[in-house]
């Protein structure tokens, strides 16, 4: 859903003004418009953004909401200042710079903040958006300086972690840093910095970057009440080391399976875990990733398989060798896949039927051939 909304400058809806005739957005009951700024705030991709940046600089962003709504009039910006949820999502980029920020921006970001009052916060942080300045000491020793005015903007939004409600870090490094959120139900990070969370309440999870060969997990209470975990790719071994690490959890999704050297063990029981979303890819060689995921699993409860696949015979056949190792009830497989229905070969996809009650391409229920 897109909203397009058109500002002109204050002075031609200032209702001391009588040369212009009131438009009718600015009629409206305050609740239908605090509804309507809630609307584009929420229809904005990534959440909005606290800043601006230039190749080389960094200001307020007062062109896009919610603070544009500020700039109509003075009937506008009462009642965005005075809308808490217009302010609650904000996108926080870090310049990356080993000079400190001036005055005037840690003060905005803070009034953005008091501004969204006792709101749980949605956060996107990200990093680098400006080029790093680097002083002769650094070229000499190949070093580069702490960023000042990135550790300025994270005090503060580490000020209101205890607000924090869905959190998506960006980085390019680790932060070195532990964040004590209480209230978090969401977070989007790198498997490296999930041990810095205290998250209780976390229940969704989505693991950005690969997991490097050398990292061992150690358990803590943030994984214990993940319900839902999303991995954008991941080893077998790595997959199944997921049963372990969340006890709770009732659906995985992997965007993108890959090779290493490990090997899992030897057999896993989840006894949560209801729906399972996997690629299924073309190359015979990488499909036997696919079964070392389903070696000796028991999932009592799995009742959905979806397989980003296409409806092809080498793909059919993996699937049916991977269910056949593994020991479920599975209700429902379903095959994302780019064909349209009416050229898949119903033929290939039969044997399917074998393992399921239903199988779907796209959610659309597919008939079982009559013979």
């Amino acid at each position: 859903m897109t909203f397009h909304v058109g500002f002109t400058d204050s002075h031609e809806f200032s209702p001391v003004n009588m040369n212009y005739p009131a438009a009718h957005i600015h009629m409206l009951p305050v609740e239908l418009l605090q509804h309507i700024f809630l609307l584009v705030v929420n229809d904005v991709p990534d959440c909005p953004s606290v800043f601006s940046y230039g190749d080389t600089t960094i200001s307020a962003n007062v062109g896009s909401p919610p603070l544009v709504f500020t700039r109509v009039c003075r009937f506008w910006r009462v009642i965005s200042h005075s809308t808490t949820a217009v302010w609650s999502r904000m996108q926080v980029s870090l310049p990356g710079r080993v000079e400190p920020l001036k005055p005037f921006l840690l003060s905005f970001l803070q009034s953005w903040l008091a501004r969204s009052g006792n709101q749980p916060l949605t956060l996107r942080i990200v990093s680098g958006e400006l080029p790093v300045r680097t002083t002769r000491r650094c070229m000499r020793q190949s070093c580069q300086e702490p960023s000042q005015a990135d550790s300025q903007l994270l005090e503060i939004l580490l000020s209101e972690s205890k607000r924090w409600g869905s959190v998506a870090l960006a980085f390019a490094d680790d932060l070195n840093r532990n964040f004590d959120t209480p209230e978090l139900k969401s977070l989007q990070c790198c498997w490296s910095e999930l041990s810095s969370f205290n998250a209780p309440n976390l229940t969704h999870l989505h693991i950005t970057y690969r997991w490097s060969l050398t990292m061992r997990f150690r358990h803590i209470p943030t994984c214990d009440n993940v319900r839902h975990l999303w991995v954008q790719n991941a080893s077998a071994r790595i997959i199944r080391s997921t049963f372990f690490m969340f006890p709770r959890m009732e659906s995985i999704k992997v965007d993108l399976i890959i090779s290493d050297i490990g090997h899992p063990h030897n057999s896993a029981t989840h006894s949560c875990l209801e729906s399972i979303t996997f690629p299924i890819p073309s190359d015979p060689f990488q499909q036997r990733e696919v079964l070392k995921i389903f070696d000796e699993l028991r999932l009592p409860m799995l009742r959905k398989l979806t397989f980003v696949a296409d409806p092809e015979e080498s793909e059919v056949s993996c699937i049916m060798a991977a269910l056949e190792i593994a020991s479920c009830n599975v209700q429902v497989i379903d095959l994302q896949t780019t064909t349209p229905l009416s050229e898949i070969d119903v033929d290939v996809i039969e044997p399917l039927f074998s393992l399921a009650r239903e199988v779907t391409i796209r959610g659309e229920v597919l008939c079982r051939p009559v013979r």
